[in-house]
Order: C-alpha cells, then structure tokens, then sequence
C-alpha cells in the first residue's frame, strides 16, 4: 500500500494539530494513527481525489477491541511454539488439502492431531469415509479448501497484525482505482505550540524576534512539510467516536435506511504577505530565515507560515523563525510602585508595531550587546502598547509615606437626615534617592479607586494615566542625590446622620467650622430640647403607669378580701377600713390617670414644636 505521505502540519495553541497528506495513489492505502488519538481522526478524516479514475469508498479501521479476546472468542488464539496445532484444531470438521512433497498429497476433513511434540500426527477424513494419518513433519503445506476457514485465516492475520501494533490503530482507505494525487486530512492532538522572544536594543532602536517551538504530533518522521502555526482558540470537544456504544433499543419492525458518506478536502489557507523589515547588525544572520515567514489573518485567528521545508523527528521538536521587526515608541523607563520594595523596575514600553499579534512566551532583553533580563511578553494585538519590566535598578531606592485628613465640605438638611458631605485627603510624600552619577527620572505609579482625584503638588510632574486606574509622576533625582515630591489624592465622601441621633457637640463642631449658621444651630438645639423634653415627659409617663398598675393590684387584693369579711364584730370593724381603704386606693387611680393624661399631652406638644422647627428649618 502506498500511504500518502505527510506534506503539510497546521498546530493550533489549543492542542489541535491538522495532519495533511498528499501524493498518487494506486487501489487502497493505509493510514498508521495512534489508537488514542482515533476520536479525533474519526470526526474529522477528509479525503479528496485529484484527477484520474479513482474514488473513494469505506474507511475501514481496527476496532478498539482487545485482538487477543476477539481472537480467543472464535478459537483463533495460537500458543507460540503450537501455532501449527492450534490452527488445525480451530478447523476441525472442514476440509483442507496437504502437501506432502514426494509423498504426494492428502485431502480430507480434519477431526485432530494426535502425537507428541516431536512427532504430530494429523488425522483426515476421506471421501470414502477412511481415516489417513499424515506425519506432519513431512508436511510442506496446508491448503484450506473451504471459503470460512480462508476467512478465518484472513481474520487470524488481520486480528494478529492489530495484537502486535501496539498503541497504533490501521485506519485503512478503500480507493476503487487510480489517483494522480490524493489530499487527505485529519486532526490529532498535540502539544501546544509556543513562542519565545528576543528583544535587541541598539541605541534609540529595539528589534523583536520571534522563535516558534514545536513538537511533533505524530508518530513517525516528517520530512520537508509545509509548517503552519496558528494563534486563536476554536472549539474542539472530545466525543468518542472510536468505541462502539452499545443502546438499550425498544423492538420495533425491520425499516431500511440508508447513510450517504462523502469526503471532502479542508480548505488550503489564504495566501499571507511577507513579514520584511529593516533590521540591525545583530540580527541580520537571523532576518533572512524570518522574511520568508508569511502571516496573515483568517479569520479569528493569526497564522504564521513557513515558506521553508520544515523536518522533524518522531518524538523530535525545533524551533522555527516567525519573525523578525523593529518596533516603535521605545522607551527605557525606571519605574516604581508601593509595596514592590525600594528598588524601581526597569521597563521597556513600545507600540507593537511589526504587523503581526504577539502569543504570549518569554522574552530575553539584550541590552549594549549583553544579556540585561528577561520577561513575559502578554498576548498583544497590532498597534497595541508593550510594557516589559526586566530588571531591577540597585542604584535607586524608593519611599512613600502617607499622611491623612478628612474636612466637611457642607452639611446638607435633607427630608430624614443631615447629610454631611466631606473631603478627604491623602497626601503622599515621595522620595527617590540616587547612587549613579548621572541624574535619574524615576516614575512612581499610584493605583486610584473610582471617584477618586490626584494631582501633583511639589517635585512631582504628572505623565499619562496607564489602563484608566493608575497615575504617573514622574521626579528626578541628581547624580548621588535625593529628590522629594508630594501628591494630593482627595476624594468625597458622604454621611447620612438621622436627627434624632444629633448631639449638642455635632452641632457645635459644624458651627465652628462654619458649615452651619448660628440660626439653623439654634433652631436644630430647640429642635433637640423638645425632643429630649418629650422623651423626659414619656419617662414620666411610665412611671406612673407602673404605679397605677401597683393601685390596681392593690384594688384587687382588698376586693378579695371584703368577699370573705362578715359584717358584725371584729370582721365588721375589718370590713369597714378595707372599705376605706379601698375608697382611697380609687382616688389615687383616679389623680394618677389624671397626670398620665397630662403628661403626653405635653410631650405630643414639644414633638409637635420639634415637628414644626423642623419643617421650617428643611422647608427653609
């Protein structure tokens, strides 16, 4: 069978790889995959032909089965050493002829063997109904007369070839004639491809290089494919088609139905442009490789494709050229945040302007021909900013100490509460001091929560605002030197305080600061008096509550007690003081209920008075 060989590998970021195949073709090919990797193959496999008479028919493939059970199950599995032995018995009772050179040959239906290991004996029933014993030894070949036990035979080899496969599947293609070419595609896991970058600083100049690390997918060399690698994450799920499902089904009649299968071929990728750029010095050895590197979008997603041969080794990686490009808006900064420790960061900031997206991967930073450092360089669209922090200066450190004050800015009487709205302040004092030199312009980022503002005071010269949420200062310290800045951070803030939970010394701090007038202070501490009066009031209240509830008890004992009292004798003496005493107990009921009724109309009074100031105060 001539397979197709490999001729062109796209791997996608995801783990998905597709395998193309092409070449003539000549009847059936067959296809070597590994058996976990079948679920893919199987949901994906295409297959085109190009000119010529041939087309296409089944796929045939190995089943997941265990060659050896399948084997075991019709008899079929032949010990090493007795293979011969086990073959005569699985056909027991069907006829085969054997060879037997100058002794001629014998026909019949096989019922055994018989004899030692040494010595077989082969025992056939002939067409006159006899039995002829053939020594084995002399036997120079079997033929088996019958079509099944051709079958089996057939079956025995296939099932074998699969036992000693391995963890490899033959997926076999049935091709009805010849094809100049045949195009087949498929998918297969593998590892994710990735990147790895190299950024040369020459002066005011920066000149990225990227270098791609693949691994092979597959089981078996590559030789001069075409190497695509493509960025993005398409969908792929798992479904495994490999294994056969068994379905509990409810008995119905027999219906005919009938599956159309076609093949047809993936889509070759749109032609990219070039990646060619002016490069320095040092990276010319490396340009020539990279501009024959095309890009190009299809889609969601980025490829890069090699217009070199590529050739890799079962179970064998390399690193390929993807490009090579200067880019734009360099800058070299020093740059400081709290809470990074004393030392600032040094940063290279540039534009990704080369025209292709940035994966991300590591990247080397080569500095006055020398190793300075190394990053991690983010995904980065075209055109989109690159901030790369790679080493730490030594020679600068760095403080920040905070200090913190919050003023009322006004005091505000809304319908329930007061609302106080205040201003807080947070002055940030900097300090870079300088070991090198030659001055050094150090920029301290500060994060700021949202509705928060900053603004620079003394020292400090604002720069841009980096993702909308953190601020640039920058200040200079000389040679051997320190430099101080400040920063004003301020922000509002608002406190809903309800009336009634005013003091006396709220509103006497409001009127010191004059966020208050002496008549609204007035006016809310005559609001308060008749509040705290109607609260003495209502204290009053229940006191005397307490003691008319103390008289009823009272009232009810001696009413008891003149149930039980005669009225002649010394019960009659007893009955008449409890009856006085009694008289008395209801005039005191009667004065206390008087003064309860007193009280809280004098204490709905002052709520009303409250109410009233309150309202001319608000409506105000």
């Amino acid at each position: 069978m001539n397979t197709p060989p490999v001729d062109q590998l796209v791997l996608y970021k995801h783990g998905i790889a597709v395998v193309g195949r092409s070449g003539p073709a000549d009847g059936d090919f067959e296809l070597t995959l590994r058996r976990d990797d079948m679920k893919d193959v199987l949901k994906s496999l295409t297959v085109e032909v190009f000119g010529g008479q041939a087309t296409v028919g089944t796929v045939e493939f190995d089943t997941p089965a265990e060659p050896q059970a399948v084997l075991a199950a019709r008899h079929l599995l032949l010990d090493s050493g007795a293979a011969l032995v086990g073959l005569l018995d699985a056909v027991r009772g069907r006829i085969i002829e054997v060879d037997l050179g100058d002794a001629g040959r014998r026909r019949g239906e096989v019922i055994g063997v018989d004899g030692e290991e040494a010595r077989r004996t082969l025992l056939l029933r002939t067409e006159s109904g006899s039995v002829t014993l053939v020594d084995l030894t002399q036997a120079r070949r079997v033929e088996f007369v019958e079509a099944p036990s051709r079958d089996d035979l057939d079956y025995l080899v296939d099932r074998s070839r699969a036992a000693t496969a391995g963890p490899n599947c033959a997926v076999r293609v049935q091709l009805r004639g010849e094809a100049d070419r045949v195009r087949v595609s498929y998918l297969v896991p593998a590892p994710m491809w990735r990147v790895s970058y190299r950024l040369v600083r020459d002066g005011e100049q920066l000149t990225l290089a990227a270098m791609g690390i693949v691994h092979n997918p597959l089981d078996e060399d590559l030789t001069d494919i075409a190497l695509t690698l493509t960025t993005g994450e398409p969908i792929s799920f798992d479904i495994d088609l490999y294994h056969g499902r068994q379905v509990r089904r409810t008995v119905v009649e027999e219906r005919e139905r009938a599956a159309e299968v076609s093949f047809g071929a993936a889509p070759a990728p749109p032609a990219g442009r070039p990646v060619t750029r002016a490069v320095g010095a040092a990276m010319t050895g490396y340009a020539d490789a990279a501009a024959r590197v095309e890009t190009g979008d299809r889609g969601e997603h980025f490829e890069y494709r090699l217009s070199d041969p590529v050739s890799l080794k079962r179970g064998g990686a390399a690193m390929v050229p993807l490009a090579l490009a200067p880019v734009d808006d360099v800058r070299r900064e020093v740059v400081w945040s709290g809470g990074s420790g004393p030392a600032p960061d040094i940063m290279l900031t540039f534009t990704n302007s080369t025209g292709i997206v940035l994966e991300e991967g590591p990247a080397v930073i080569y500095e006055q021909g020398g190793y300075a450092g190394e990053a991690m360089l983010g995904f980065t669209a075209r055109s989109a900013p690159v901030r790369l922090a790679f080493a730490k200066d030594l020679a600068v450190r760095c403080g920040q100490t905070s200090t913190m004050e919050t003023v009322t800015a006004r005091v505000r009487l809304a319908d329930d509460a007061v609302v106080e709205e205040r201003r807080n302040e947070r002055l940030h004092t900097l300090r870079a001091d300088n070991d090198h030199d030659e001055p050094v312009e150090v920029i301290v980022e500060i994060p700021l929560a949202p509705g928060h503002h900053i603004e620079p005071r003394d020292g400090a010269t604002a720069l841009d605002v980096r993702d909308g949420a953190v601020h640039r200062f920058a200040l200079t310290a000389p040679g051997h030197g320190a430099a101080l800045a400040t920063v004003l951070e301020s922000w509002p803030d608002y406190t809903r305080i309800d009336y009634r939970q005013l003091s006396p010394g709220q509103l006497e701090e409001w009127l010191a600061g004059r966020s208050l007038d002496a008549g609204t202070v007035a006016a809310l501490s005559g609001v308060l008096g008749h509040w705290e009066q109607a609260d003495r009031l209502d204290d009053r209240c229940a006191q005397l509550t307490t003691e008319r509830d103390e008289v009823f008890d009272a009232q009810t004992r001696i009413s008891d007690q003149l149930g039980v009292l005669g009225t002649e004798g010394p019960e009659g003496e007893l009955r008449a003081r409890q009856v006085g005493e009694l008289q008395r107990r209801i005039a005191q009921v009667a004065a206390i209920e008087s003064g309860i009724a007193d009280l809280r109309g004098e204490a709905a009074a002052a709520r009303k008075a409250a109410h009233d100031t309150l309202t001319a105060l608000i409506g105000g």
